[in-house]
């Protein structure tokens, strides 16, 4: 597929990479020639030096030839007319734009094709927020990844060992039988292990379990770890996009505060957003936080725009006593060391932001795709397609030449997950999710293509 990505930032870098490795025919575009260089330095692909909003540089970069333009520059604007351009002039059939710009996002007319046409908007500050919002909802949990139909979901718990708790992975298999849910895969220093039928694996504290289940279940599953009670007092730290966002969309719900540090933007947050409390400070304070009761919080969330502050001021939050801590971070670099120091969650918007890309970029057979581990492992929710190309219908997973490291999650059919996969033929609009490796994408996008 002869694709071109407007941006060569951190998301358009790692598109790029990832695009490319499927055997994509990708064009990079960006005004910066040292993001272009360094890019190019790590794979074969076409860069083109220039502003990918103007008809000449798109031309150059063979839009009349593409199939897709993936507009993800720091400028909104640049990326609405970047997509503007590729259909008018060039008649790029699919446009994507990152938007970060939520103002933009209120009018819904406004990326219509007789307008500005553009298929699917990405907002970074959306997508985090809307994600932390669920963790905050479902206590326990690590991660929690949806499929096309919201209800059901992927979820990652952490074991942390202790008296209290089974280590048997068999237990944990047969209680989900109860919440119709399945116990599908662990994590253990960074590898990924399928559960085996006549093993019965021992836990160890920090692995990472991986669930399928209905969303209504996610409580049943958390409260086998010992995680009874519910969320109540939420402290962001950062009133940016991503924390004012999240503040109005759980103010209802939550005791709510938000410490910004810049007193114009908390003028601005205490004006525009009800029954939250704002703080005008520095959140890496600690006689700010011990003064706003930080040992009485269930959540603090660090959210500002600055790694390093995200980072201490979640670590001292977690030393003073917050129950729950979730940090951005943004630098790849930082997160090993954010993982060790005891932050309870970290989470990449870059990762974030990959998934949703993904969903759209891959072919029309992947209904969602999410990035975990980093980028080494994507979850798939594939549809069951009866076409020519197609080379599954009709046959079993046995009979499908996937690869040995592709972990079978279930089928969805009619709404309802089929763990038991060993007998059942794939059927006309079945949804099949897995875990696939990053390099074995390719593959199985062919399969059900």
């Amino acid at each position: 597929m002869k694709i071109i990505i407007v941006g060569a930032g951190q998301v358009g870098s790692s598109l790029s990479l990832n695009l490319v490795k499927e055997g994509n025919d990708v064009t990079l575009i960006d005004k910066s020639a040292d993001l272009l260089d360094n890019i190019a330095d790590k794979v074969d692909l076409q860069t083109i030096h220039g502003n990918g909003a103007h008809p000449r540089i798109l031309e150059a970069a063979g839009a009349h030839k593409a199939e897709m333009i993936v507009a993800v520059s720091n400028s909104d604007e640049t990326n609405m007319i970047a997509c503007q351009v590729a259909y008018t002039v060039f008649g790029i059939s699919k446009k994507i734009a990152r938007i970060r710009d939520l103002e933009y996002l209120n009018y819904e007319n406004l990326f219509a094709d007789e307008s500005t046409p553009i298929d699917f908007t990405i907002s970074p500050d959306l997508i985090v927020s809307s994600y932390i919002k669920k963790l905050i909802l479902f206590k326990g949990t690590h991660q929690v990844f949806n499929f096309y139909d919201p209800n059901d979901c992927l979820i990652n718990i952490i074991y942390n060992a202790n008296e209290d708790l089974e280590s048997s992975i068999k237990y944990y298999k047969t209680i989900c039988e109860k919440f119709n849910a399945k116990l599908c895969a662990f994590i253990r220093q960074d590898q990924l292990f399928s559960i085996e039928e006549d093993k019965d694996d021992i836990l160890q504290s920090g692995d990472e379990l991986l669930f399928i289940c209905k969303e209504e279940n996610i409580g049943d599953i958390t409260k086998v770890f010992k995680n009874n009670k519910v969320n109540k007092r939420i402290m962001i730290a950062g009133g940016g996009n991503v924390g004012k966002h999240l503040s109005e969309s759980i103010s209802s719900n939550y005791q709510v505060k938000v410490i910004e540090s810049n007193e114009e933007r908390a003028n601005h947050l205490s004006e525009f957003i009800d029954d939250v409390t704002v703080i005008n400070a520095d959140s890496s304070n600690e006689d700010v936080l011990l003064e706003e009761n930080i040992e009485h919080m269930d959540v603090f969330c660090a959210l500002t725009n600055d790694d390093e502050d995200n980072i201490l001021s979640a670590m001292l939050a977690k030393k003073l006593g917050a129950k729950t801590v979730i940090c951005i971070i943004n630098k790849i670099s930082y997160s090993d060391l954010v993982e060790k120091q005891k932050i309870d969650i970290a989470i990449s918007p870059q990762d974030l932001t990959m998934g949703a890309l993904l969903t759209h970029v891959r072919k029309g057979s992947i209904l969602k795709a999410h990035s975990l581990m980093r980028g080494l492992l994507e979850l798939l929710e594939l549809e069951v397609r009866d076409t020519e190309k197609t080379k599954v219908l009709g046959k079993h997973i046995e009979q499908i030449n996937l690869s040995e490291n592709t972990i079978i999650c279930c089928i969805i059919r009619n709404n309802n997950f089929i763990f038991d996969t060993s007998n059942t033929l794939l059927e006309q609009d079945d949804h099949l999710v897995c875990l696939v490796n990053k390099k074995d994408v390719k593959q199985i996008e062919d399969l059900f293509e």
